[in-house]
């Protein structure tokens, strides 16, 4: 009987009908893998046992369909309980192989599950050629070794696709998957086929079974399967475009959002992702496996968390999506690293001064209330610029800054890495000083001074500063931070009525006299407004005649609750604050507008004298205001004398001329005021247009303790008349001290010795006085 081998009599229709099955089932196993990808505990089992069946299903049925191809076999029957066998031998390997890969996502189960697979397909096939009834078989060893190892590549090959690879991770285009299935199904077709070529059969004559299948039937049989295998694909296929078109609204939607979006399984593996988390996350991020497939992150469910990703600050926040079989958790991760920016920019503004960089108040009140709730001993040194309006006045706004920059420099120099500087105001600064250096607030005020003494260059104008300093302590003034710090400023403050260069401590039993000194500041404003101030005048008396030719005109201030209020405690507060500018002004234009009502009531005119503080005279708009208020008056400015003090006339010269020159045009009489406390020279006072000098009381108190005294007073006495000046001495009250002074040839006197600062009424009547006592 002759022997038959697979080279001739092929049904080339069927051998492509076979050939179309195997790509048919390669696509909708593609599908099918994705699906158990991406499905929850509940749902992949059922998609595991779908997809292994639907794909052994499709191989067997290839299988069977390419037998009934080949001429030779067309009249073959099968056995039933092999044929059986060999369709749940390639269900039960693909299930496996699907299930290995699914559980662990590992080289191990993708190794593992595809050779099981592989040899479950290669068993399927085996067995059914197996199944042919009524013929002896003969099998090549060479080529049925090569379509085992074609059916475990082809597994290994549709589980890499279906689960490991870029494409497995990201939705799978239509087009990619029909390529892939086409060379899935080459490899299974291939298979089949090289196994077949390795086969020989012959005939037995009148073989005879019960459990058969006629080609009829196996026919009918595989048409039904066949024909269910394509109405799952067309149905996968329609399945599909519907998902990708509810997908493709939703990745719009979640791909036009701000935020990455992200869904995981309990285990963290990633079911879908938005293209902005993966440009947060790039690949092999520490919060990412290897794989950059699974989440690592520990958040707990609907709470927000700050995730530092390379330079980019997230905040993430995650939600439970439970019910409907579902176990997932979806993911927010917003970028909020420009807000974090603002954020912290927005705090350091309101916790640093805009000019210096320094912590301002409010930043220096929280360190100070951490300090005091660990109970660390606290010093707070407050600083303060002396005659700061005169400075910003004469520097103006750019010069200002300049200077505060280089004094808050200066100040850093010699600040202890664990102290604290801080900008209050203007012209504030304050150190604190901590634990063990607390004690040392005095030492560190004298370095501050010694780093500001020296002299500053302000675009070519060189100034020298004074400051005061003012402590406080924790715990001993008090435990309350804000306090700590208005306590240093109190001492601060209060050292203004006492020497430059002053380190006041505060102490809680002063507290009363230094807050008097805030208090003053306080309602000076409202005192100018309501013009709670009045004048007095001092009369100056000529030596030869003995009689008043001028006044001094000075301010007092009564308040209600502050009682009375001394020149030596507001004058220094008006000057620190400013007010000095209004004070003077309210001062000048008060005694012109006496002066001129004094004409209709009195015998002859006589000259008032009108204080000038070095703030005033400083200012650019002096002299526009001296001319307005003489115009507004109709003062005449021959009987109008300015004092104004040493320190101030002989400071920035040039100007100093320019001024006093215009006020001598005007027939305005200037006098150098406390004349001796300063460090003026010959030429100096030679050089500036002054017709008066006016010699400091503290020369004349100490007249008679001894030669050298007197000695001094003659030399400026004769000073004076050597440059062509009149000369007062202030501060006379003995009979002894008069006459003295006018042996030595001074031309005026000023002192209570002749009259204390009088009340206009009072003022007249000591005029009239003098005059009977003359004519007597």
């Amino acid at each position: 009987m002759p022997t038959h081998t697979m080279h001739s009599h092929t049904d080339f229709l069927l051998i492509t009908l076979s050939y179309l099955i195997a790509a048919t089932s390669a696509y909708i196993a593609i599908e099918l893998a994705g699906r158990v990808k991406t499905a929850t505990n509940r749902s992949k089992h059922v998609w595991l046992i779908a997809g292994g069946s639907i794909l052994g299903l499709g191989i067997w049925s290839m299988h069977f369909v390419a037998m009934l191809g080949h001429g030779t076999l067309k009249d073959a029957t099968y056995s039933f309980p092999l044929v059986f066998l060999s369709v749940i031998i390639a269900m039960i390997g693909c299930i496996l192989g699907f299930y290995l890969v699914s559980r662990q996502m590992s080289r191990e189960s993708f190794v593992l599950g595809g050779f099981l697979m592989g040899s479950a397909i290669a068993g399927m096939h085996y067995v059914g050629i197996a199944a042919l009834q009524g013929m002896t078989l003969q099998y090549h060893l060479g080529y049925v070794l090569l379509s085992i190892l074609i059916a475990i590549a082809a597994s290994w090959t549709a589980l890499w696709i279906g689960f490991f690879s870029r494409y497995a991770k990201q939705q799978m285009m239509i087009q990619t998957k029909v390529f892939f299935a086409f060379v899935m199904g080459i490899a299974i077709f291939g298979m089949h086929h090289v196994g077949m070529l390795g086969l020989k059969f012959r005939m037995i004559p009148s073989f005879t079974s019960d459990q058969v299948i006629e080609p009829t039937m196996l026919l009918t049989l595989v048409s039904v399967v066949t024909l269910f295998l394509f109405i799952v694909f067309f149905a996968s296929v329609l399945f599909d475009l519907q998902l990708r078109k509810r997908d493709l609204v939703q990745a719009t939607i979640l791909e036009s959002t701000e935020d990455g979006v992200v869904t995981t399984n309990p285990d963290g593996t990633i079911q879908y992702a938005n293209s902005l988390f993966y440009h947060f996350f790039p690949e092999r991020h520490l919060y990412l496996t290897e794989h950059s497939s699974a989440l690592c992150l520990d958040v707990p469910n609907h709470t927000r968390q700050i995730l530092h990703v390379d330079k980019c600050i997230l905040e993430v926040v995650n939600h439970p999506l439970k019910g409907e079989n579902l176990n997932q958790t979806l993911w927010f991760f917003r970028n909020i690293t420009d807000q974090v920016s603002s954020q912290r920019q927005l705090e350091y503004l309101a916790f640093h001064d805009r000019l210096t960089d320094l912590p301002n108040r409010d930043k220096v009140t929280l360190f100070i209330e951490e300090q005091i709730k660990q109970a660390i001993p606290i010093s707070c040194l407050a600083l303060s610029v002396d005659r700061w309006r005169f400075l910003s006045d004469m520097l103006g706004h750019q010069g200002v800054e300049s200077l505060i920059l280089q004094i808050a420099e200066r100040l850093q120099s010699v600040i202890h890495e664990k102290d604290v500087l801080a900008r209050l105001d203007s012209s504030e600064f304050l150190v604190i000083l901590s634990d063990e250096r607390s004690q040392l607030a005095t030492q560190k005020a004298e370095k501050c001074y010694a780093a500001l003494s020296q002299p500053f260059d302000i675009d070519g104008t060189v100034i020298t500063l004074t400051m005061r300093a003012g402590i406080s302590h924790y715990p001993e003034d008090t435990t309350i931070a804000q306090e700590l710090i208005e306590y240093a400023k109190l001492a601060m403050h209060a050292s203004f009525n006492e020497a430059q260069h002053t380190i006041k401590e505060f102490k809680i039993e002063n507290r009363n006299d230094i807050l008097r000194t805030v208090q003053i500041e306080k309602f000076m404003t409202e005192a100018l407004e309501t013009e709670e101030f009045e004048l007095v005048y001092q009369p100056k008396i000529m030596v030869a005649t003995e009689q008043m030719i001028g006044v001094e005109v000075l301010a007092r201030w009564t308040h209600d609750e502050l009682g009375f209020v001394s020149p030596a405690e507001f004058i220094p507060v008006a000057e620190n604050t400013g007010a000095i500018h209004a004070l003077g002004d309210w001062v000048l234009r008060t005694a012109c507008l006496r002066w001129v009502a004094w004409q209709d009531v009195t015998p002859g005119p006589f000259s008032i004298a009108v204080n000038v503080s070095p703030l005033q005279f400083a200012s650019q708009k002096f002299l526009m205001r001296v001319e307005a208020i003489l115009a507004e008056t109709g003062m005449d400015p021959m009987y109008l004398e300015l004092e104004i003090t040493e320190s101030a006339a002989l400071s920035y010269e040039t100007t100093t001329y320019d001024k006093l020159a215009r006020l001598q045009e005007l027939g305005i009489r200037v006098s150098l005021d406390d004349f001796g406390t300063g460090y003026s020279s010959f030429k100096q006072l030679r050089s500036l247009p002054i017709q008066l000098l006016k010699i400091d009381r503290s020369f004349i108190s100490s007249l008679f303790d001894g030669k050298n005294q007197q000695a001094i007073v003659q030399s400026m006495i004769q000073l004076g008349h050597n440059l062509e000046m009149e000369v007062l001495i202030e501060g006379v009250e003995t009979i002894e001290q008069a006459d003295w002074l006018a042996r030595e040839g001074c031309d005026y006197f000023q002192g209570y010795y002749f009259s204390r600062p009088l009340k206009e009424e009072d003022l007249f009547r000591y005029l009239r006085m003098l005059r009977s006592n003359g004519s007597a």
